[in-house]
């Protein structure tokens, strides 16, 4: 693996660090990773827990000429920077979502297929262990077509960072997030986009946030593969599971609290059961995801989640706005 680049992070804040310690546990050099923000206690972090040095101004990163841009910024700043790495001729790293809104996305497909760039969204949940074990479970044929998919999120938010306040860090666009993230590991382990959704949002608890703070999804895939997202700012009790009926079988999914996938086939009544290694955890899933994209640098493939789909996780979310607004039935462009 050709480790001879040089990163650019753009953003400090929980995911910047992630990037940086991803790199390092490939073996990038701190040497050759550089951290782009405005804030003093950000840089000062990472100079002392990772040896990395940075930078507080765009202008001062870019003249250090960096070979992959990586950007863990807020949302509503990633097309930006992704825009600029691309006109640059620069592969690029991009945490999910692409963007909050579709402005710029036509450029930014161009760009990545005019200059053959590996343009990576952050997508980790299908690197996990046991999704890449529920990933062979679905392709193997015994196990049929997917009927249903059901996937349930729940996590209090002042635990997200419990570090800092929440009202310092959150803004709305973070449970888009969270469903972009839901959405590409749907079509990564299916290979199917959604075709139409419902959405309903509520503001149910105290949390001093704007937006919802629980949302349900109900959509189809192309496939015909029927889609339940259930959302949660509330739970302190954090749970994160998959439940996907075939006409064959059941696989159930379980990322938290405690890692582990379940099938059942219907025909022989077999059941398979896998749990991670022991010390295995969430994290492992953030570094495998990075290693992968370190191979497409080196071998020009491309990612896994195609740029397309990720502008049509863009018009997903704008369906989702829509039809939480209006309590209709959207179906959603190419």
């Amino acid at each position: 693996m050709n480790i001879n680049r040089r990163f650019l992070i753009i953003g400090g804040g929980s995911m910047g660090k992630r990037r940086i310690r991803c790199l390092q546990a490939h073996g990038v050099p701190a040497r050759d990773i550089r951290l782009l923000d405005p804030r003093a206690d950000r840089r000062a972090e990472s100079q002392e827990r990772y040896g990395v040095e940075s930078f507080d101004d765009f202008a001062a990163g870019w003249a250090w000429t960096p070979d992959v841009v990586i950007v863990s910024t807020p949302t509503k700043h990633h097309m930006g920077y992704c825009l600029k790495a691309a006109r640059a001729k620069k592969d690029f790293f991009c945490e999910i979502a692409l963007s909050d809104s579709l402005d710029g996305a036509d450029e930014l497909l161009a760009l990545a297929a005019e200059h053959e760039l590996v343009a990576a969204l952050g997508i980790n949940n299908p690197c996990h262990a046991v999704m890449r074990k529920a990933k062979t479970w679905l392709d193997d044929e015994r196990f049929g077509t997917p009927v249903t998919w059901q996937m349930a999120f729940g996590n209090y938010l002042p635990n997200w960072h419990p570090w800092e306040r929440y009202q310092e860090f959150y803004d709305a666009t973070q449970i888009m997030g969270v469903i972009a993230q839901e959405l590409g590991t749907l079509y990564s382990l299916l290979g199917s986009r959604v075709g139409e959704l419902y959405a309903q949002s509520h503001r149910s608890g105290t949390l001093e946030i704007d937006g919802p703070d629980n949302l349900q999804i109900l959509a189809r895939t192309a496939a015909g593969t029927a889609v339940t997202l259930q959302l949660d700012l509330l739970q302190d009790r954090q749970i994160y599971e998959y439940r996907i009926v075939s006409a064959k079988g059941v696989i159930e999914v379980e990322l938290l609290p405690e890692a582990r996938a379940r099938r059942y086939l219907n025909a022989s009544g077999q059941v398979d059961e896998m749990r991670p290694p022991p010390g295995y955890t969430f994290e492992q899933a953030y570094i495998d995801e990075f290693g992968a994209f370190l191979e497409a640098l080196d071998s020009r493939a491309a990612w896994y989640h195609p740029l397309q789909d990720a502008v049509q996780i863009l018009r997903c979310l704008d369906a989702v706005k829509a039809s939480s607004a209006n309590g209709r039935l959207i179906e959603i462009g190419e």
